[in-house]
């Protein structure tokens, strides 16, 4: 499977009153995740402060914003000094998306949540949607796996 296994630690300000991670802390591990995951590999794929593809970056970086989460909380998740880890893939490419797919863990392999969030670049000037050029693609090629099934959710096509 092309997916990357990343440890995150949980913080002692992630935890609510009722004893478990916070629900909305789920969303800010996961974001800290695919920053360590995928910016390497789509760096690597633009050059540092080259353009890829004619697409310009600020600094190296291709403007990104989040479009959508699906979250399905598996079970409760407290804390604990040990790390959880994050499976992460992406699952789907379109024109100007890319869909990546999270599953967080024990490492004894219990999920806690599962997470689809569709990313979509941006063209930097207009910071409208911008095609993927063939570089994000390539970079994202190498981590292009099945995308999970959520609970009562419809299979996707």
């Amino acid at each position: 499977m092309p997916r990357l296994t990343v440890p995150v630690e949980l913080r002692w300000a992630d935890i609510d009153s009722n004893g478990h991670v916070n629900n909305v802390a789920y969303l800010t591990l996961l974001e800290e995740v695919r920053i360590r995951a995928l910016h390497p590999l789509i760096r690597g794929a633009l050059g540092s402060g080259t353009d890829a593809g004619g697409v310009v970056t600020r600094g190296g970086r291709a403007p990104v914003v989040v479009a959508r989460h699906e979250v399905e909380y598996v079970r409760q998740l407290t804390w604990s000094p040990a790390p959880v880890v994050v499976d992460i893939w992406a699952a789907r490419l379109g024109r100007a998306s890319c869909e990546i797919h999270h599953v967080l863990r024990a490492t004894t392999g219990e999920e806690y949540a599962r997470v689809v969030t569709t990313l979509v670049y941006l063209d930097p000037e207009t910071q409208r949607p911008r095609s993927l050029t063939d570089a994000e693609r390539a970079a994202y090629a190498g981590l292009l796996d099945e995308p999970l099934v959520m609970r009562g959710a419809p299979a996707r096509v």
